[in-house]
């Protein structure tokens, strides 16, 4: 379901790359408030939020990492489908998820993107670093997604069912260039939280 909202936040943030690493959840409690409302009046807004939780590789697969998303979504009372922003070599996320017409924003409001093509041009206008409730929050997501939506062909740790051996691409949440979604590659035992997109 899509919100129309009453305000329009924007900010903009330049942020470099950062190298993906584990964030542990007990020294990172975490800053910020409630969830609030944001957007263009009068149009549909695709909110995106940064898992609380982190783990690693072994999400279950695609299904896994977006039931991961659709459960901290309703812990959260937000209303409305979400999906993981997660690629495997063989289903690209801009296969899998809505590309919306309308602005993508975080949960505050803020503006991250005008739209589908703007989300996917290389770089975005806040980082993506608010977790479902509104708290921001440090460390890395999977992503196994390029700028552009498409999928990292090199590994994704067994279509991200492996959390063990190999490799998988992942982004920085406090990037707003192509390195948001498209940083390094870490181990797949490595704990990172993961992008939820609603649709």
């Amino acid at each position: 379901m899509k919100r129309s909202s009453q305000s329009l936040l924007l900010a903009i943030v330049v942020s470099g790359s950062l190298a993906c690493s584990s964030t542990d959840p007990s020294t990172d409690p975490g800053t910020g408030g409630d969830a609030g409302t944001g957007g263009a009046a009068g149009l549909s807004e695709w909110r995106i939020f940064r898992t609380e939780a982190i783990q690693n590789a072994n999400l279950g697969g695609v299904a896994g990492a977006d039931a991961i998303c659709a459960a901290q979504a309703l812990d959260a009372g937000l209303e409305g489908e979400f999906k993981a922003w997660l690629s495997t070599i063989v289903s690209p996320v801009a296969d899998r998820v809505t590309q919306a017409v309308g602005p993508y924003v975080l949960v505050d409001g803020n503006l991250v993107a005008n739209d589908w093509d703007d989300l996917v041009d290389g770089s975005i206008l806040v980082p993506i670093n608010l977790d479902a409730n509104g708290v921001e929050r440090a460390g890395e997501v999977w992503t196994g997604t390029l700028a552009d939506g498409t999928s990292y062909l090199d590994d994704d740790c067994g279509g991200f069912t492996n959390g063990s051996t190999g490799m998988a691409l992942c982004g920085a949440t406090a990037s707003t260039t192509e390195t948001w979604t498209a940083n390094i590659t870490p181990v797949c035992s490595t704990h990172l939280g993961l992008y939820c997109i609603e649709q």
